[in-house]
């Protein structure tokens, strides 16, 4: 790994000149026909461009938490993986998300195939360098993490420094997660000033944050998990008052037996009284999320809580529209995760 410094060095190269009219008929004639595109761009260059390529139909989806967006006002400088909606600031939490996996310490969590498509761009999350960010904050999405991937970022946010490992930079193996998981991570930066280029690029990246006028999460408030369990005692307490709510004010159909029941599309059979169609989401509703605010959510979107919550902490809603689509987490509801 070079020395990194706060400069920018650009290299051109010039790329092998086109041949004329008159050399392409003459190989079409003698059928050699020479691959000037392997000849003028690596292969390493042409895997960045198919990656682009794939990653280039996300770029218009609406934000949601688990995506990896990147910074509108400065997308050279890097992306932010989405955790949660803060309501009370109004503002997204994630981590700072660069190309540079050989940056990657004991917190780094590094974009792999299994993320695919991702833009070339989200390389590695630092989940060292939590931050938040406004709604007018985020640019185009450049992929999107499986909840399993956004709980990883998590565990190494909170536990990644205690790997054990030696300092090593450049360094990227597996490292064991709860649940017979994985994350692709490197080692504990190293304590000896001068000797580890990867404290100095986090410094770097912490001086472009603050020109950028981007709070960091560590600032603001100690690192808690966005989304709990939701059978805590304050949830268990939240769901049966919203659960008797939403009984007085809809009819008993609301809440059907768990039998001849089906988790999406589907009928539900209602004792003897017939047959209700409809669908069944399962959700994750935000720790903060207020008794009142569920409740008028509940309403507004003609949603019932008909299971939960489970060992995951999530609950299942019933709509009578076969079509329902839930609004992304974010302003305006209690979601934090849908389809957990």
């Amino acid at each position: 790994m070079t020395a990194l410094t706060p400069s920018l060095a650009i290299v051109a190269a010039r790329l092998p000149s086109p041949p004329s009219s008159a050399e392409l008929l003459d190989a079409d004639v003698s059928g050699a026909t020479p691959d000037w595109r392997g000849i003028a761009v690596p292969e390493h260059v042409l895997a960045g461009f198919a990656r682009r390529s794939d990653a280039a139909p996300l770029a218009a989806r609406p934000i949601a938490g688990g995506q990896i967006h990147v910074l509108a006002r400065r997308p050279g400088f890097g992306a932010v993986l989405l955790d949660a909606w803060d309501s009370t600031r109004q503002r997204w939490r994630g981590w700072l998300v660069t190309p540079d996996t050989a940056y990657a310490d004991a917190c780094g969590l590094v974009v792999e195939q299994r993320d695919a498509p991702a833009d070339p761009r989200a390389g590695l999350v630092l989940c060292d360098l939590p931050v938040t960010l406004a709604v007018t904050d985020l640019g185009a999405c450049l992929g999107v993490f499986s909840q399993d991937r956004l709980q990883a970022a998590r565990w190494l946010e909170a536990q990644g420094r205690a790997n054990g490992a030696t300092a090593a930079p450049g360094v990227i193996a597996r490292v064991a997660l709860p649940g017979d998981d994985y994350a692709l991570t490197g080692t504990p930066l190293s304590r000896e000033l001068g000797k580890d280029d990867r404290v100095a690029y986090r410094q770097l990246l912490r001086q472009g944050l603050q020109q950028l006028q981007i709070a960091s999460a560590e600032a603001l408030a100690p690192v808690s998990r966005p989304v709990q369990a939701a059978n805590a005692s304050r949830w268990l307490k939240i769901v049966t008052a919203v659960a008797a709510s939403v009984m007085v004010v809809q009819s008993a159909w609301l809440f059907l037996p768990k039998q001849d029941a089906v988790v999406g599309h589907a009928e539900f059979r209602n004792g003897g009284s017939g047959v209700e169609t409809g669908v069944r989401l399962r959700v994750l509703f935000r720790a903060d999320a207020t008794e009142a605010e569920i409740r008028t959510w509940l309403q507004r979107e003609q949603l019932e809580i008909v299971a939960g919550p489970d060992t995951l902490g999530a609950f299942t809603l019933l709509s009578r529209d076969r079509q329902k689509v839930l609004p992304s987490p974010g302003p305006g509801n209690p979601l934090a995760v849908i389809n957990p």
